[in-house]
């Protein structure tokens, strides 16, 4: 059984969870959710559940431990 992260979905590639916080840390000064949920969901990068982004989607993950500040 896969395991499942806190915020729903199912577990991706570290490289995944990275990357989205390299992202999300990027345009969070300067951006709104929205805009960053339209960007994430153009690159090809869908929430962990598989759905494309959303703002309640990308405040659970900005919420959950996977995501990473530190990210670049």
């Amino acid at each position: 059984m896969p395991i499942r992260p806190t915020f729903g979905g199912t577990l991706h590639a570290p490289e995944y969870y990275k990357s989205v916080s390299a992202i999300c840390n990027v345009l969070r000064t300067y951006s709104t959710l929205r805009t960053i949920c339209t960007h994430l969901t153009a690159r090809g990068f869908n929430s962990p559940s598989g759905k494309p982004w959303d703002k309640s989607r990308l405040v659970s993950f900005l919420r959950s431990p996977h995501y990473d500040q530190s990210a670049k």
